[in-house]
């Protein structure tokens, strides 16, 4: 899948809608430097501690930029930066047990050692808590987001609720039967089909609406593993346009999803998605934006694919 780079607003539009999730992933290494510099300032020192937690947060906050779509990743890069600054006074007093003469060499040695388990440990630990974040009961919490955007509340329902037989931005629906339902085909540009990777994933459901008015729709959706959700979409004139209120009560969300969710405001950037399609205006979604991650890039440079060869050769 293409890398592409973000534009000033992406970068903007990136930092704010994953704030939470910048602010966990800074936390954790920056409360481990700056409480080891007040137990034991030999480990690191204040002032070093006050410029180690700029950094962190700086790389933090470049992460999330280039890749927005990975929030796991990003908390296993503060895990990972937490590990080295921890182990960093040991490597550097490991490389001193060599002879003097050979010392600086065996610091890069041993530092780029070190780069590379921290790339092994964020596979390792990218494994682990995706695998975490799926176990567990369900939990049945609803989830709720308003937006304005600047439209009659009829334009508004059109937009945001979902109707048989229309084409919205990445969303297409069918036609309904004769109970109600209707399939809808929903493109995820940051996913990657794995039957056909260059082609993005195309996820499938099934959709009733339960009630509809002026102002009001209830729509029940049928995943593909049986579970139900419920959106309840309410729109409401305000202000020379429409307030749009959401609530959700996903059907299939353990507790690691709900966290997942809420740390990638991942409801309002879908709001934001189709706010985008009303005004006009460039879409920054995040759900909008490529799936890269800094660790497929990383595996492209370490191995590279041949180049495909003519298959009539």
């Amino acid at each position: 899948m293409q890398f592409d780079w973000p534009t000033p607003d992406e970068m903007i539009y990136r930092i704010s809608r994953l704030r939470r999730l910048v602010v966990l992933a800074v936390a954790i290494p920056v409360t481990v430097l700056l409480l080891g510099s007040l137990i034991d300032p030999s480990f690191i020192s204040p002032d070093r501690a006050t410029m180690a937690a700029i950094a962190v947060a700086l790389l933090v906050s470049g992460h999330v930029v280039l890749f927005p779509n990975v929030p796991l990743e990003t908390i296993c890069l503060s895990i990972v930066v937490t590990v080295l600054a921890v182990a960093a006074p040991s490597i550097r007093a490991l490389s001193l047990l060599a002879p003097p003469d050979h010392a600086d060499a065996a610091l890069i040695i041993l530092v780029t050692l070190s780069v590379l388990a921290a790339g092994g440990l964020m596979v390792v630990l990218q494994c682990v808590l995706g695998l975490l974040m799926t176990v567990g009961p369900v939990l049945r919490l609803r989830l709720r987001a308003s937006i304005d955007v600047p439209c009659s509340p009829e334009v508004a329902r059109r937009q945001f609720a979902l109707q048989p037989g229309t084409r919205r931005g990445r969303i297409l629906t069918g036609a309904a039967d004769r109970n109600g339902f209707f399939d809808v085909a929903i493109v995820a540009p940051q996913i990657a089909d794995p039957d056909d990777p260059s082609q993005p994933m195309v996820v499938r459901v099934s959709a009733k609406i339960i009630e509809q008015t002026q102002t009001h729709q209830q729509t029940m959706l049928v995943l593909p593993n049986g579970a139900v959700t419920v959106t309840s979409e309410r729109f409401q004139a305000h202000d020379g346009g429409c307030r749009v209120e959401i609530t959700e009560l996903p059907g299939d969300f353990t507790l690691g999803m709900h966290v997942m969710f809420w740390l990638s405001d991942q409801q309002m950037d879908n709001l934001s998605e189709t706010a985008g399609l009303i005004s006009g205006t460039p879409g920054l979604a995040n759900g909008l934006a490529h799936g890269v991650s800094f660790l497929s890039i990383a595996a492209a440079v370490l191995s590279p694919r041949q180049p495909v060869t003519d298959q009539a050769e």
